[in-house]
C-alpha cells in the first residue's frame, strides 16, 4: 500500500505537467461530438469548425486572464 501511495505521489505531478505541456503544444483536438472523419456544420460543441479547445487549454486561459485582470 505504501509502494501504491508513493508511486501516486512520484506520477501525478509528472503526467500533470506532461498535459498541461501538450495542451500549450496543441491547444485544438478534434470534436468528438462531430461525426468522426469530417466536419457537421450543425455541431453547437465546435460551431462547425470540427475542432475543439482541450480542457487543459481552457483551464490554462482562465487562469492566465484571472491573473491579468488581477494586476490590472
Amino acid at each position: 500500500m505504501t509502494l501504491l501511495i508513493t508511486l501516486l505521489v512520484l506520477c501525478l505531478p509528472i503526467v500533470t505537467l506532461c498535459y498541461i505541456g501538450w495542451c500549450l503544444i496543441s491547444p485544438w483536438g478534434t470534436c468528438r461530438r462531430c461525426r468522426p472523419g469530417g466536419k457537421n456544420r450543425t455541431c453547437r460543441a465546435c460551431s462547425g469548425t470540427g475542432m475543439r479547445s482541450r480542457i487543459g487549454w481552457r483551464l490554462v486561459t482562465y487562469v492566465l486572464r484571472l491573473h491579468h485582470d488581477g494586476t490590472r
